[in-house]
């Protein structure tokens, strides 16, 4: 039988190219250099698996805290712990194994397949099931609203359920034109946005009176739009969609600032399945792609951009199951089928808000 090469306990360097002109985008997207250097040219990896249990859902990584990041096994939640070497389950016998998953303010919140899903309290023995609705739950996310925690999920059904944490009462259930496949609130808890199966962006107001009301819709893409996220000053948001573009909105802006697309040209890998702004003053945004291909984008011009192909192998494909950076931004963990990739990144020289680009 023939054996795939697979991530070893090994650095490798960065299989990047840096062009020294921009590729000529689509004329529907905005003029981006390749030649950004905001982590290291080694990476390290860790030989974890991480279970992807749906081909589409790839947002399965997560780091609450230094040097611990949560994975899926088969029914079961791990951490995984880049010091010790150590990966400690956290939940065992589930009854699914996780499609989509977010960790904040103490909690672990799952979901999987026939609308069943948990909630965590990460320190104590808490914990509680639901059920959100009939269909796959295609995103969980936890946020924050005046004093207390919430929930959000969204189910294959069109519908989106927002619940309070701990007690699980439900405070609202929207019924959306098509499947969300994610849906963010905003740092400074007034505002969501989801994304769905039409392509579209809902934008909604949070009302101190616990009312969701719609403030704007957007169209992203004619193909579906897959995840979404905030800026640290609620005041931009990203969306990514099946044609491997990714585009950032103002709010209040009718019309996207920025559209970057991929430079994989194969139209089943180049999807970005993951995204996440960095906090504090490091201003990246990073986000993955199906396979192998990791962005990480300059926010203060959207000029400069740095691919990482993360693959022992250049000609072969590793499946990305998901990303997210470290709370102190010093790491940037990706996850593969068979490995967790640390990438470092450079805190130092992102700090000292180097000038604008001269062309």
């Amino acid at each position: 039988m023939f054996a795939y090469p697979t991530f070893s306990n090994n650095n490798y360097p960065l299989a990047n190219t840096k062009p020294t002109a921009p590729q000529a985008p689509p004329a529907t997207t905005s003029t981006i250099y390749d030649d950004g250097s905001f982590v290291s040219s080694e990476y390290k990896t860790y030989p974890v698996d991480t279970t992807i249990q749906h081909w589409q859902l790839r947002n399965l990584i997560h780091c609450p805290k230094a040097h611990n990041v949560l994975h899926p096994q088969p029914n079961a939640l791990n951490m995984f712990n880049t010091k010790t070497g150590e990966d400690t389950p956290i939940l065992t016998d589930l009854p699914f194994t996780p499609t989509t998953m977010d960790t904040a303010f103490g909690y672990i919140a799952i979901a999987g397949p026939r609308g069943m899903g948990m909630v965590k309290d990460l320190s104590g023995s808490w914990s509680a099931h639901f059920t959100a609705g009939p269909g796959m739950n295609n995103s969980i996310t936890l946020s924050k609203h005046h004093n207390g925690v919430r929930v959000t999920v969204c189910n294959n059904d069109q519908s989106v359920c927002i619940m309070s944490v701990p007690n699980m009462e439900r405070i609202a259930t929207l019924r959306m034109p098509a499947a969300i496949n994610h849906a963010s609130v905003s740092p400074d808890g007034r505002m969501m946005l989801m994304v769905g199966d039409n392509g579209m962006v809902y934008l909604y107001e949070i009302t101190a009176s616990d009312d969701y009301k719609q403030m704007a819709v957007y169209q992203a893409s004619e193909e579906p739009a897959l995840s979404c996220a905030w800026n640290q000053s609620s005041e931009k948001f990203a969306v990514t969609s099946q044609d491997g573009i990714m585009s950032i909105w103002q709010v209040g802006n009718p019309e996207p600032l920025h559209k970057i697309a991929s430079t994989e040209t194969r139209k089943t890998r180049k999807a970005p399945r993951a995204i996440q702004f960095s906090k504090g003053p490091l201003d990246l945004l990073a986000y993955s792609e199906h396979v192998s291909t990791v962005n990480i984008i300059d926010t203060r011009t959207f000029e400069t951009r740095q691919l990482v192909r993360l693959s022992p192998r250049r000609d072969m494909d590793y499946h990305i199951s998901g990303m997210s950076f470290s709370p102190d931004n010093r790491y940037l963990y990706v996850g593969f089928e068979d490995a967790i990739v640390q990438l470092d990144v450079d805190v130092c020289a992102r700090r000292q808000f180097g000038s604008s680009r001269l062309c």
